[in-house]
């Protein structure tokens, strides 16, 4: 009796989400019904949900500037003009437009590329390797099996080489403009380093020189080209598993959700911490650059403070480390959770021969490409933070003293 009535809720529930959703899953046993579940019902409406809290965030968020801007224009006018540089975004296009506009032209030339490295395989496996299958013109032409098997695999050749061709301009013209960036931010530093008279101050400047300045120019190179380039990816590979099957694609975007809910604030965390560390790695080094005499009684006390420094930033980058290692697991564990899902509704789709073995080998291809884009676009999102982070303390440190020596120099005239 209780198989009887879990069968029909099974069934009630199939029923229900068929007429809402036009969609007709697998649900022929109960483990596949319940996996079905969270693919077609839990996983989209967490993802429902998810995009319901980024709007009602982002009108929030356009309301509050739109108040700010109104309350405090001309404040902030004046702190523009105390301070030539803008916000990291802005100056990143600023100094650097026309590379970045030269190389999201060439990131946007990794998407056809990517599309053919995913279609060709499907087409090797059902036309050219599988006895029987349907047969495939090309271009007008009837091959034979071994002669298309030839083409498709040189176009299959052709396509990877064009794409790792494209992707290896793009990280050249990557690294040119992170060096830009990262010499102008130097260029900065050395010159409020010639006006600074206070130790403590250039010690704080050679901390910004050395570890500051190239996260913001690594963030810098990336701003364009990794959300066209990667993005670009994740889509196209979406797209293309939604060509071959509705449920292939929710399959690769099951553990998405998670991600979204947890992986961000582990991020914010990361950033707290970087952001101490910062702070911490500053303070240590305006604490070396102070010297007194060995016999005085201040030199042990001064000791003791460099100890006690050492030891704080320790336990920051202890802090970081672990909260890497956490966001790394729980995104490997996430990411590598996926095939399951592949495998378990892909195999009964090809049981049941409503999925092509070519089309289950291309899914698995093209999530061979979302993982990775997925990485990259989290990467980039941390990056941002961080370069943020960065960028706000060395605009803070440069800012005051060129501020001081243009009213200098204003006062002299």
């Amino acid at each position: 009796m209780s198989d009887l009535r879990t069968g029909a809720l099974l069934e009630s529930l199939h029923d229900l989400v068929h007429r809402l959703l036009g969609i007709d899953y697998p649900h022929g046993h109960w483990w596949v019904t319940v996996i079905s579940l969270l693919i077609f019902v839990i996983m989209p409406s967490w993802m429902a949900w998810h995009g319901f809290r980024l709007a009602r965030w982002t009108v929030s968020f356009l309301r509050s500037r739109s108040r700010s801007r109104q309350a405090g224009s001309r404040a902030r006018s004046m702190a523009r003009e105390a301070s030539r540089y803008p916000p990291l975004e802005r100056a990143v296009l600023r100094w650097t437009l026309r590379p970045q506009i030269k190389l999201l032209a060439i990131s946007l030339l990794v998407i056809p590329t990517t599309y053919l490295t995913l279609e060709l395989p499907k087409h090797i496996v059902n036309h050219a390797l599988a006895s029987g299958g349907p047969k495939m013109d090309l271009l007008g032409l009837t091959l034979d099996r071994m002669t298309l098997l030839l083409v498709l695999c040189a176009g299959y050749l052709a396509a990877i080489t064009l794409n790792g061709t494209v992707k290896y301009y793009a990280n050249v013209a990557q690294g040119r403009i992170t060096e830009r960036i990262v010499r102008r931010l130097r260029i900065a530093v050395v010159r409020t380093r010639a006006r600074q008279q206070a130790k403590a101050d250039s010690a704080a400047l050679i901390s910004v020189a050395i570890s500051e300045c190239e996260p913001i120019g690594y963030f810098g190179g990336n701003i364009l080209s990794v959300p066209v380039l990667q993005g670009g990816t994740l889509l196209t590979s979406l797209v293309f598993l939604l060509m071959q099957d509705v449920a292939m694609a929710l399959a690769a975007a099951v553990m998405l959700p998670v991600q979204i809910a947890v992986l961000p604030r582990l991020q914010a965390r990361i950033n707290a911490a970087v952001r101490k560390r910062v702070h911490a790695t500053r303070s240590l080094s305006s604490a070396l650059s102070h010297s007194s005499e060995p016999s005085s009684p201040s030199s042990a006390s001064l000791s003791r403070d460099r100890l006690r420094r050492v030891k704080e930033l320790e336990h920051i980058r202890l802090r970081i480390n672990e909260l890497k290692a956490r966001l790394k697991s729980l995104y490997n564990f996430t990411s590598n959770l996926t095939p399951f899902f592949f495998f378990t509704i892909g195999g009964y789709l090809v049981i049941q021969e409503r999925l092509s073995i070519g089309a289950l080998v291309a899914a698995l291809a093209a999530y061979r490409e979302i993982n990775p884009s997925l990485r990259a676009l989290f990467e980039f999102m941390q990056a941002w933070s961080d370069a943020r982070a960065r960028y706000d303390e060395v605009v803070r440190v440069i800012s005051p003293a060129e501020g001081r020596t243009g009213q200098g120099a204003s006062a002299a005239s």
